[in-house]
């Protein structure tokens, strides 16, 4: 992956600040990460609407496919 955009990051941190630092799926405070519900790289635009806030634990089982968050 090529170096993100400042409006890919800033996406990312106003995702996290709206969600409160809070994975979305267990309500972990655990180093939240922004993560693109639609990635880019599948027409997913950087903005706030297509962020969701997630643990790492989540983070990692959406991007093995074992989580769906399009489903969620």
């Amino acid at each position: 992956m090529g170096k993100r955009s400042n409006a890919h990051l800033r996406a990312q941190k106003e995702g996290r600040v709206r969600d409160l630092q809070t994975c979305q799926i267990c309500g972990s405070t655990d180093n939240p990460t922004g993560h693109h519900i639609i990635d880019i790289q599948h027409g997913g635009s950087s903005n706030l609407d297509n962020i969701i806030t997630l643990c790492d634990t989540h983070h990692k089982k959406v991007h093995s496919n074992k989580i769906n968050i399009t489903k969620f």
